[in-house]
């Protein structure tokens, strides 16, 4: 009975162990998706605030019978979502429950198509845009209405469509980043 109880004392302890450790772990890649996700929905709330207002000149001065010039969108923008590949990789995921992962994947999901979506602005401007800059405007508006070709509507269209993922992205990030806090 002695040797039964102490084998199971011991079988016991080391479940523990292994519970613990397991929350352990848990718990640092929560934290590293909870710094990660905050990180990114900083640069994204930040393209939610101003994107709109791009689009607001754009739409006002068109209005109004303006033809301001089209701005290419060049700059890179890129974030890497290494603590998310990570724990794809490491079978991490198989901590979390899932709905949170699923939610956490909608999350990066919506981001990939965000950076596809800029993608798409980038290339259109270096190919479509930039060739036709010292055209002057009239290469971009049509004289009569003052409205955009439809060869250039992609731009306002594409910048719409980057307003409405930032918001989404932010979105999805902030309340995945409460529901990680309120686990911990």
């Amino acid at each position: 009975m002695v040797v039964f109880v102490g084998v199971y004392t011991a079988f016991a302890l080391s479940e523990y162990r292994v519970e613990q450790e397991a929350e352990a772990h848990r718990d640092q890649i929560r934290q590293a998706l909870i710094r990660e996700i905050e990180e990114i929905t900083f640069r994204t709330r930040r393209a939610a605030e101003y994107l709109p207002i791009i689009v607001a000149f754009y739409d006002s001065s068109i209005a109004v019978g303006a033809m301001p010039p089209l701005e290419p969108m060049i700059e890179p923008i890129r974030v890497r979502s290494h603590m998310w590949e990570a724990a794809l990789q490491s079978g991490g995921l198989n901590l979390l429950d899932v709905p949170t992962m699923y939610r956490i994947s909608e999350f990066y999901n919506a981001l990939n198509a965000g950076f596809e979506q800029l993608a798409q602005l980038r290339e259109l401007s270096e190919t479509v845009l930039i060739p036709n800059l010292g055209r002057g405007p009239e290469e971009f508006y049509d004289p009569l209405t003052k409205t955009l070709r439809p060869k250039y509507a992609w731009y306002l269209d594409g910048l719409r469509r980057s307003v409405d993922l930032a918001v989404e992205i932010t979105s999805l990030g902030e309340g995945i980043v409460e529901d990680l806090k309120v686990e911990g």
